[in-house]
Order: C-alpha cells, then sequence, then structure tokens
C-alpha cells in the first residue's frame, strides 16, 4: 500500500505494473487509485461500519475527475460517520426497482384507489413519463432528467406539462411518506420538489359563437368516433371525462336518459341526465356503428367510446382527436372544456334558474339535497331547457337558417 499525494499530473503519471497497484490520498484518507495490469484507473473509498472495513468504489478514471472522486469520497466519507453503511444502500438501490414499477405501485396503491382522477394518472404515465423514465431506476431520476421532459412538453402543451409536473411531484412525495424502501424503491429526495410551474395558468372564459359552432360541428363530424363524444359535451354540458367512461348500461334511450354512477361523478352522487332528441339521435348512430364493427374477432364492448385497440377499456386519450379538430376547423385555441362552458353560457342566456343550471352542470346545491330525491331534482326542468338548447343547436349548426331564409319565411 503506498501513500501519495494525488493530482492530476500524478494520476497521468501512474503506470501499470505485472500486479495490481493502490496507491491511497495523503490528502484525504481512505481515498484510493487502483491501477490493474491492462492499464484500469479506478477510484474507490474505504471507510469503517460495524467495526469493519469497507469499500464504496466510486467510478474509473478519467470519466470519473480527481475532483468527482473527492467530492464522492466525502459524500461516502460523511454518511458512514452518521452510521449508515454506504455500499449497502449502494447494492440495494442497484438492484432496485425502475420508474415504470413505481410508476405501476402508485396506480394499483394509491391512485385507483383514491383518486377519481386515476384516468388521467394513467394517460399522463402511459404518454409523457415512461415513454422518456421506464428503464431509469426510481431513485435515480434527477431534477435534470424531470426539467428537461417538462420544458419539451411546454413548448407545445404548457398546461399539459403544469398536470405533468403535479403528477412526478405527487408521486415522489407519496414515495417518501410510504419508505418506499420496504418496496424496493429507494428515494432521497423528490427530483420535481423544486421544479418551477412551466406558465401560470389563468381561467379560460371562451365561449364559442354561432359561426364557430358551426364549424368544429362539421369538423366533429371529420374525427371519428370522439367527434361525437365532442357533440355530446355541447348537448349535455357533461364533463368529458365522464363521457369517456359512459358505458351502454347507463343509458336507456328509450327514456332518454344517462344515469351516471356516483363512483365516476366528481361531486360522488348519482346524476341523472335527460338526453335532449339530438343526444338520443348521436348515440343511436353510436350504437348502430358499434354493432356493425363487431364480429367474432371483436366482442362488443360496454363502454360508448372505447379504445380501438383493445375494445374492452374507454378510450384514453382525446388530445390527437382535438389537435385534429383545430386542423380542420382552423379555430386554433379550440379546447374540449370550452364545450361544456359554451352550453352552460348558453343555458343561462336563455333564462334557465341558476339551480337548474347547477344541476344540469352537477354542481352541488347544498347539504339538505341529499340521496335520491337529488338524482332527479329539476329533471323535468332540465329536461326541458337541455330540449331547448338542442333544438337551438341544430339550428345554429345546419342550413335551415338558409332554406328558411330562401323560401320567404322569417327566421
Amino acid at each position: 500500500m503506498s501513500k501519495i499525494k494525488l493530482t492530476a499530473k500524478r494520476l497521468e503519471a501512474l503506470k501499470p505494473g505485472a500486479q495490481r497497484a493502490e496507491y491511497f490520498d495523503l490528502d484525504l484518507p481512505g481515498l484510493c487509485i487502483r491501477v490493474t495490469p491492462d492499464g484500469t484507473k479506478s477510484f474507490s473509498v474505504f471507510y469503517r461500519h460495524a467495526g469493519k472495513v469497507r469499500r464504496y468504489t466510486l467510478g474509473t478514471y478519467p470519466t470519473v475527475t480527481l475532483k468527482d472522486a473527492r467530492e464522492g469520497a466525502l459524500a461516502v466519507l460523511r454518511d458512514a460517520l452518521r452510521g449508515n453503511d454506504p455500499q449497502e444502500q449502494k447494492t440495494v438501490q442497484r438492484e432496485a426497482g425502475t420508474f415504470k414499477e413505481f410508476a405501476e405501485l402508485y396506480m394499483e396503491k394509491h391512485s385507483i384507489p383514491n383518486k377519481k382522477s386515476w384516468r388521467d394518472d394513467r394517460r399522463m404515465f402511459d404518454t409523457y413519463l415512461l415513454p422518456k423514465l421506464k428503464h431509469i431506476k426510481a431513485g435515480y431520476v434527477t431534477q435534470d432528467d424531470c426539467e428537461k421532459l417538462l420544458e419539451d412538453l411546454a413548448e407545445d402543451r404548457p398546461v399539459q406539462a403544469n398536470r405533468v409536473r403535479a403528477l412526478l411531484r405527487h408521486l415522489y412525495a407519496w414515495g417518501l411518506e410510504k419508505r418506499t424502501r420496504r418496496t424496493q424503491f429507494v428515494l432521497t429526495l423528490n427530483p420535481c420538489e423544486y421544479v418551477p410551474r412551466l406558465i401560470e395558468e389563468r381561467a379560460r372564459e371562451r365561449v364559442y359563437a354561432d359561426d364557430e359552432l358551426k364549424i368544429l360541428w362539421k369538423a366533429f363530424g371529420e374525427v371519428g368516433m370522439v367527434g361525437d363524444l365532442f357533440k355530446l359535451q355541447l348537448l349535455t354540458a357533461a364533463r368529458k371525462g365522464e363521457l369517456v367512461d359512459m358505458e351502454w348500461n347507463e343509458v336507456d334511450l328509450n327514456r332518454a336518459i344517462w344515469e351516471q354512477p356516483g363512483a365516476k361523478t366528481k361531486n360522488g352522487k348519482v346524476h341523472v341526465v335527460p338526453l335532449s332528441p339530438p343526444a338520443v339521435r348521436v348515440l343511436e348512430s353510436l350504437k348502430h356503428h358499434q354493432s356493425e364493427l363487431n364480429n367474432p374477432s371483436k366482442r362488443e364492448s360496454d363502454f360508448v367510446f372505447f379504445s380501438s385497440r383493445t375494445g374492452s377499456k374507454p378510450m384514453a386519450w382525446l388530445q390527437k382527436a382535438a389537435d385534429r379538430v383545430r386542423i380542420e376547423s382552423k379555430i386554433e385555441d379550440f379546447q374540449a372544456h370550452d364545450l361544456r362552458r359554451t352550453t352552460a353560457t348558453r343555458l343561462a342566456q336563455a333564462g334557465v334558474p341558476d339551480n337548474v343550471l347547477k344541476m344540469i352542470l352537477n354542481h352541488s346545491l347544498g347539504k339538505d339535497i341529499t340521496g335520491v330525491y337529488n338524482q332527479y331534482k329539476y329533471f323535468e326542468e332540465r329536461k326541458k331547457a337541455l330540449a331547448a338548447w338542442g333544438s337551438k343547436l341544430m339550428v345554429i349548426v345546419s342550413d335551415f337558417k338558409k332554406v328558411k331564409a330562401a323560401s320567404g319565411k322569417s327566421v
């Protein structure tokens, strides 16, 4: 064992011999450079734990510089002084789960059991996070990794980048709180904790005018099944997530109602939606189209808006369809949620009372209205309001006005 003053110049001068040689640094006790007969030079640091001397490999020179080796050795020695065993922690971390496994654990143990928006989490993992991070050990994801991923996303979808950032922060906060070392996820910090929001968001106030509704309605017809979902948003003022989860057993086309179970609504209560004649026609068309698609190799889906890949699950991603609507309509700021806001605004302008409008939007009326009574509260009023709006919308999006004007009748 030789002791020398390690410098960059001295490291370069070290030559391989017939036997492996080790040189310890005079300035930092414990830091060692090993030179093998084939010329490989590698840094390591020796420390004591539980009365035994242990070795921690820092890396190969020159990939690991002398400065890097000294900083790494100091960190190991400090950790050992606290009573930890850095080498054991390194081994456990090397064997720990990947980001993909960590994400799946989060979905299974937290998101699905506790969040009504768990499908949004699933979509963000599948679309944005797993393609970039799935093979990286969960504990190795860095702040730089998070910032790069989010900045790239924010170039086209800044609001979505904020949502993904929030999911990342919560994922690691949950993991640290649950002490995921016991489940093979070695986490020492939240890599997204100090990543700032990509943009400051303001509540949108976008409401579509008649000419825009006509253009959008035509565009909806060009984007496939999801276009009918957008149409139903306008006709029912339902949230898009609730429409995505719509199942055929919840819909009674003869009675013209859609009964949303409490497990699927934002407020956790059953919500009965009256379906206007145009909404019924949209759903009848979807039912007919789905039956035409079915064949012995593809069973009928329980979902109205089903995944084209599996058929057994609801569609998971609407953004591409929204992008197509923007292209088809030339309305570059189109967003699906604006449809719900547009319907609510038009109903208010038509004089629909606040309590009826709140029930259409499935907002709370207060603690005094509960249970079965709440399910059908203002049902007739809501049915009448949505039917009137459906009729007006059909006039707006069709050429009915032109036909009446040409015949000399008032419009």
